[in-house]
């Protein structure tokens, strides 16, 4: 395998994986309606495909889950997010040395 492989992959998932990261800890307000998912509303440009991701999981937690949950269960699913993006990064790596 080519080093820039897991070069390329280290930071595109790891730019997915912080800001996943990011949306998970970052301190909401009370009443902050559509605040979830601001760290990924990129428009038009290449990286929507992760803001429709989020705008999807918000979308689902306020239809499935009570006011109360909401925050919980957007917070958890980006964590896992950013977890799997971490993963993936360290499945680049060792492929790469092994």
């Amino acid at each position: 395998m080519e080093i820039w492989i897991p070069w390329l992959a280290t930071v595109l998932f790891g730019y997915f994986g912080l800001v996943s990261f990011y949306a998970g800890v970052k301190p909401y307000q009370e009443n902050e309606e559509r605040g979830f998912d601001d760290a990924f509303s990129y428009s038009d440009g290449p990286f929507a495909i992760i803001g429709l991701f989020f705008a999807f999981v918000l979308w689902g937690s306020k239809k499935l889950f009570s006011p109360a949950v909401q925050l919980i269960v957007f917070r958890g699913v980006a964590l896992a997010t950013a977890l799997f993006m971490m993963g993936l990064i360290y499945l680049f790596w060792h492929l790469y040395f092994n």
